[in-house]
This record gives structure tokens, C-alpha cells and sequence, in this order.
């Protein structure tokens, strides 16, 4: 259960090709870690969260976060992942989400 193990998502094109179409978190599996996810815009908005999250994301916001369910722009997004368990300090990193 090394953080070192964790391998985040870089880029997410949700396409429906099988390929980067969803913001995975791996690398911990065997650790039953519970992922916080929080991803945020450039304007430092979050535009989505989950306390739960198991790999599910495809790049769409909640309808409460920006007015309407809708996929988000292209552009560079900031995640900040959190481990449920307080020994472990949150990452943080960059995600690009790519248009259709």
C-alpha cells in the first residue's frame, strides 16, 4: 500500500472508444482505500465531487455545478484526491479533458 503504487489518469476523452473515457485511480486496489475525488475548473470552482469514488467519472458535471449536467469544456482540470485515512496525505494533480 505504497502511494508510490498510485497511478492517476492524465487525460480523459470520453468518446465511447475504450480508451481514456473514464478518470481512473489505480495502483492501490488491494489497500480498500475509499478515494475522495474533488475536481476543480481554472477558476478554482469544483465541478466535481465524490466521496466515493470508484473510477466512474467520464468528464460530465452534476447538474449543480454548472447550471446543467453537461460535459465540461476542453481544458486543463486540477483533481485533489483525498484516502479516507487521515496517516495519508491527499495528491493533487492535473487532468486534461479532451472534447468529443
Amino acid at each position: 500500500c505504497d502511494i508510490e503504487n498510485l497511478v492517476v489518469s492524465k487525460t480523459l476523452t470520453a468518446n465511447g472508444d475504450g480508451i481514456n473515457d473514464v478518470f481512473e485511480i489505480t495502483g492501490l486496489e488491494v489497500c480498500d482505500y475509499t478515494y475522495h475525488l474533488k475536481v476543480f475548473n481554472r477558476w478554482g470552482n469544483i465541478v466535481y465531487e465524490n466521496s466515493d469514488y470508484t473510477n466512474d467519472w467520464s468528464g460530465y458535471a452534476p447538474k449543480s455545478s454548472l447550471g446543467n449536467s453537461a460535459m465540461l469544456s476542453s481544458g486543463t482540470y486540477y483533481y485533489i484526491i483525498g484516502f479516507g485515512n487521515n496517516e495519508i496525505k491527499p495528491v493533487n494533480g492535473y487532468i486534461y479533458i479532451g472534447s468529443n
